[in-house]
């Protein structure tokens, strides 16, 4: 999707109809504070990761950042203090501290492996990795001859803590629990390239199921962009969209762990992974990088959750770990990390208990760019093949999707939109007419304000791309995205509305960059 750019200064200044004034997070009781002019702005604007000179930069000429000199996170630009020629750009850009953990992760690993072409070299070889790592395994059983493998999985289930799952594309649970005596239905099996029914799930026992393909777009047969990421409470009625009751005993389970900014910039969400063929295959890493890379990601995901917890998909088919010689080598890496990250260790067996705790809580994810393997040039970056990090954002209402250096979304997913959901059809975003005009930013008496022009009622939210702990926002309606920003989210009514949120450390509307 192609990302809505805010218009010229001229626009921000046009006449406002008279509109509603909302405060949220303890807002002072100060009046409108008066229009502060931006900083100069040079020619230029695309993705910078290094400047000669410390030095300000803004996307939308309200929320400026500060930058240092040398490397730093790559931040989408449109204005500079920086001087012609100080801003600049590398392919190998730095990946942040705020996405190498730094202390305990609340983040919880689930290791899968989708079992439907026939194997035991595969599921033996791919046993060895988890229990070397001593990782438990959830064996997704879609073929009956893996039934004749009973005693393997007594074995495993014995001595790894392993567990066996089947679905709407697995064995009959009546073929389970006659293989299995220590078997009981958890998560369905549901897959890709068909339609999944969460009431027959429902009915034979299920508290969830397996198979969302995070923002794929028909990727085998498949659409899910506009599901959230990781789990979610699913709607059994329309099951890509988060229970809007709040009800969560239907739980959704994407098909693995995806790099959130590189899938969603690319347009590739089957290229940049953690399976190891999306990134051996496909996205062209050697067997070193890739290994390299797997790790990279799942500190990014541990960082992450050391303020919030959320489940860390992973799946790799038996059949493709025998089928490539090097695809163990990734997913040893990918399991030592987990275990070395301080992950949870979860099966199916026992995940449901622990993501209904959190998985309806409302959610924000910051996710860098690693680099490596193929630059694709973005879409949603006219061309670009350096990318900014994203936050991911949603709650039960709304999904938004926002790049570094943005203050406003470059997508937005209403869920009410979608009382209906089909596996070959994306839910529906925001047109870019239905879209809110920033306005204005300001801070007074330790409150931040923001002005909108909406053309109707939407929940709606910001990003700010500095240490949420630094500013000490918080309360309802705030998210943290670990340390790298916070997500703002509130309703906004048809017309001009002032959004206020209490900012004891903020001090003006230039920030520290997030580092």
């Amino acid at each position: 999707m192609q990302v809505n750019r805010l218009a010229n200064s001229n626009r921000y200044l046009m006449a406002v109809a008279l509109g509603v004034t909302v405060c949220l997070a303890a807002c002072s009781g100060a009046g409108l504070p008066q229009v502060a002019p931006p900083p100069p702005s040079i020619p230029g604007i695309g993705v910078f990761d290094e400047s000669a000179k410390a030095c300000t930069v803004s996307y939308d000429g309200f929320v400026w950042y500060k930058v240092p000199s040398g490397s730093f996170s790559p931040i989408d630009v449109r204005q500079s203090t920086c001087g012609a020629g100080g801003l600049g750009d590398t392919p190998n850009a730095v990946i942040p501290t705020w996405a190498i953990p730094s202390g305990p992760t609340k983040a919880i690993f689930v290791a899968t492996s989708l079992q439907q072409a026939y194997s035991l070299t595969g599921m033996q070889m791919l046993e060895h990795d988890a229990s070397t790592a001593h990782v438990p395994m959830t064996w997704m059983i879609g073929n009956s001859r893996y039934l004749s493998s009973s005693a393997l999985y007594n074995e495993y289930h014995a001595q790894n803590g392993d567990d066996v799952e089947t679905g709407e594309i697995g064995v009959p649970i009546s073929a389970m629990q006659s293989a299995f005596s220590w078997y009981s239905p958890h998560v369905s099996v549901d897959g890709a390239g068909h339609e999944r029914d969460p009431a027959v799930d429902i009915a034979s026992g299920f508290g969830g199921f397996w198979g969302i393909t995070w923002d794929s777009r028909n990727v085998d047969g498949t659409t899910d962009e506009g599901a959230p990421w990781g789990e979610y409470c699913a709607d059994p009625s329309s099951y890509k969209r988060p229970d809007p009751s709040g009800n969560c005993s239907f739980i959704a389970y994407e098909w693995t762990a995806r790099d959130l900014t590189r899938a969603y910039l690319s347009g590739l969400d089957a290229w940049f992974s953690t399976d190891p063929d999306d990134i051996l295959q496909r996205a062209g890493f050697g067997v070193a990088a890739g290994a390299q890379y797997e790790r990279e990601i799942i500190d990014a995901y541990a960082a992450a959750g050391e303020t919030a917890p959320f489940v860390v998909m992973s799946q790799q088919e038996s059949a493709d770990e025998a089928a490539d010689p090097h695809d163990d080598q990734l997913m040893s890496a990918l399991y030592e990390e987990a275990v070395k990250d301080g992950m949870k260790l979860d099966t199916f067996a026992t995940v449901n208990a622990d993501a209904r705790t959190f998985a309806a809580a409302p959610r924000a994810i910051a996710f860098p760019y690693i680099p490596g393997g193929t630059l694709v040039p973005s879409p949603v970056l006219d061309g670009g093949t350096l990318y900014p990090a994203t936050i991911d954002y949603h709650d039960s209402t709304v999904g938004m999707t926002f790049l570094a250096g943005h203050t406003t979304p470059t997508r937005v997913f209403e869920y009410a939109a979608d009382p209906q959901s089909f596996y070959n059809v994306p839910l529906v975003a925001l047109p870019a007419s239905q879209t809110p005009v920033l306005v204005n930013v300001s801070i007074t008496n330790g409150s931040i304000a923001f002005v909108f022009q909406s053309p109707g009622a939407l929940r709606y939210g910001v990003a700010i791309w500095s240490d949420p702990a630094a500013l000490g926002i918080a309360g309802p309606n705030v998210t943290p995205a670990g340390r790298a920003g916070t997500v703002l989210t509130f309703a906004l009514q048809p017309g001009r509305n002032t959004i206020t949120f209490a900012c004891p450390g903020c001090v003006g509307t230039t920030f520290p960059y997030s580092k």
